[in-house]
């Protein structure tokens, strides 16, 4: 690229150094010629620019033979250079619409899911998070893909970057540092192991969750410093042994894996302990007791806040107190949702930033 940049440097010297020459010439033909203008050089150079420029105030104009030669080289000129400009500023304009397109120039986007890859598994968890009303930058390798993505979501919560998944430089661009989580699911658990104990090295601080097909592999990826290992046979032979003995508790754990998707759905969802929540600083049971009777919410568990790893308590002690930055896990159904953002004062999910006590 440098090496352009000189010889496009060194040839457009080149090209105003020959016409400040011509401009001279021009000049010594026209001076002290009977109804010439361009009585000197300022007055031809004044004659080149605004001829060059498609200007043409034709204040000046030459009269001598040679100087109109040189009159007709400039009005030519004239146009190589309004086409050339033309089709510089087009060129730009194309190549920021492109790369716009291709995520070059990166998203703004803060507490939302990055998909690394993109694949029939993926395609399913972006389709359940985007019900859930949450932003997703997805990482694809394939150029013709970033079209049919954004033709199947739309640009609203959706960021597409096309790159190649093992440049991790060019994936700054989906802003992994103010994430919430980071999802990623390859065909070979062997490869992502590999891929997560780069990122890790150059992004330290996202969540990582990952979809492998060797159960027996959860440990080596908890050990590499996947905060969530989901092996994909180990769920669904849990699923098919519950289907087999008990069929509605299956239906409903299904359904209530789901984004609701209609008023009559239900759905488990997560809300961040802010300092607008009403139910901080209270026990567990006056908040169990008052978001079932005045809102039919049924609180669930509580996420507690530590120092360390997050502790999840399911129907937590009736003493369990809620405290700033718990997660509060809810059921609700599908027409409550917007009222339960609205009690709670924050959008459901993980938050990747959280407020100091």
């Amino acid at each position: 690229m440098d090496k352009r940049i000189k010889i496009y440097t060194i040839w457009g010297a080149i090209a105003i150094v020959f016409m400040f020459v011509l401009d001279y010439v021009l000049l010594i033909n026209e001076l002290g010629v009977e109804g010439s203008n361009i009585q000197n050089y300022e007055d031809a150079v004044w004659y080149m620019i605004v001829t060059l420029t498609s200007v043409g105030y034709g204040d000046i104009v030459p009269v001598t033979i040679i100087g109109r030669i040189i009159g007709y080289f400039f009005i030519i000129s004239s146009l190589l250079v309004l086409g050339a400009l033309i089709s510089s500023i087009s060129s730009n304009i194309i190549k920021m619409i492109e790369e716009k397109k291709l995520g070059f120039r990166g998203t703004e986007f803060t507490n939302h899911i990055i998909c690394i890859g993109w694949n029939d598994f993926n395609r399913m968890v972006v389709d359940e998070v985007l019900e859930a009303e949450r932003k997703v930058a997805i990482i694809t390798s394939r150029k013709d893909e970033v079209d049919l993505i954004y033709n199947q979501y739309g640009k609203k919560n959706v960021f597409v970057l096309y790159s190649d998944l093992h440049n991790l430089e060019s994936i700054s661009k989906t802003n992994p540092d103010k994430s919430s989580e980071v999802f990623l699911s390859f065909d070979n658990d062997t490869e992502s192991l590999i891929y997560v104990i780069n990122f890790k090295k150059k992004y330290p601080e996202p969540n990582i969750v990952v979809a492998i097909e060797n159960h027996n592999l959860k440990d080596t990826f908890h050990s590499a410093g996947v905060k969530y290992v989901v092996a994909r046979n180990e769920i669904a032979s849990k699923l098919v042994a519950s289907y087999v003995f008990e069929p509605e508790v299956a239906d409903l754990t299904i359904d209530l894996m789901s984004s609701a998707k209609t008023s009559e759905d239900f759905d488990n969802q997560q809300y961040l302990v802010i300092s607008k929540n009403p139910f901080l600083n209270k026990n567990y049971d006056d908040a169990f007791v008052k978001l079932k009777i005045k809102y039919n919410i049924v609180l669930l568990g509580i996420v507690k806040h530590g120092l360390g790893e997050n502790q999840l308590l399911v129907n937590a002690q009736s003493d369990t107190i809620i405290e700033l930055n718990d997660y509060l896990i809810v059921m609700v159904g599908g027409k409550s949702k917007a009222r339960v953002e609205k009690l709670f004062g924050i959008k459901e999910g993980k938050i990747c930033c959280i407020e100091k006590t």
